[in-house]
């Protein structure tokens, strides 16, 4: 059945693309669409729901099911569920994909960044010197340091990609902290990249923000070699 609802919500997937469904444009009722691909309801539902959570497709209540007009919380909603839903196995693959956006974030911060930021990413870093070992908080506060860094590059498509992520690198962060010092080193590499960005030296916070995540990422492979 999860064979079969794949198959539709690829096959309108690709109509959607193609704009032979163009946004905004009703989609089919359950009904017809049952009839056109010869399946039962849950299927056809579970085509739709895979839709949506690609945001290809929203629902309003009472109303029906829509082709989703373009926009950045689409992208952001099918990249949260992607990697909410993601293997363990995958979780290399998203830490590789931060590296990417949040090394040039930290670029583009040093230049766009405002006093506004600056002011937030010090409270934020200040907080996280109080918290000790609290690692719930901790690793809230972690994560948004790093999304005022997207918001202060200026770039609204790399501040959503980033949101997107929140959810799976929080609960990643609180399974995975160690019982020693593991709050110094995250928050010596936040002061680096911060000192950077005020400095306004945009190579200098990009270096800082890859060796901060490459630490991450290879614990990340520790754990993953030590599970083996």
């Amino acid at each position: 059945m999860q064979r079969r609802s794949a198959q539709i919500a690829g096959e309108l997937e690709q109509e959607i693309l193609a704009g032979k469904l163009p946004p905004g444009d009703r989609l089919q009722s359950e009904e017809k669409l049952c009839e056109r691909f010869k399946v039962s309801r849950t299927v056809i539902r579970e085509a739709i729901q895979q839709l949506r959570g690609r945001g290809l497709l929203r629902t309003l209540k009472g109303s029906g099911t829509y082709i989703a007009d373009p926009s950045l919380e689409s992208l952001g909603q099918a990249v949260e569920s992607y990697s909410v839903l993601a293997e363990e196995s995958d979780f290399l693959e998203l830490i590789d994909f931060r590296i990417l956006i949040e090394t040039e974030c930290a670029r583009l911060a040093a230049v766009n960044a405002g006093e506004q930021v600056i002011r937030e990413l010090k409270r934020i870093l200040e907080s996280m010197e109080k918290m000790g070992a609290a690692k719930d908080k901790f690793s809230k506060a972690d994560i948004a340091f790093h999304l005022a860094i997207a918001r202060g590059s200026g770039n609204g498509i790399y501040s959503i990609l980033l949101g997107a992520l929140e959810k799976r690198c929080i609960a990643y962060a609180q399974a995975n902290r160690g019982d020693g010092d593991w709050s110094t080193p995250v928050i010596d590499g936040h002061r680096n990249i911060l000192e950077a960005i005020e400095e306004g030296m945009p190579d200098k916070a990009a270096d800082a923000m890859r060796k901060h995540l490459l630490s991450s990422r290879r614990h990340f492979v520790d754990l993953e070699h030590g599970a083996k």
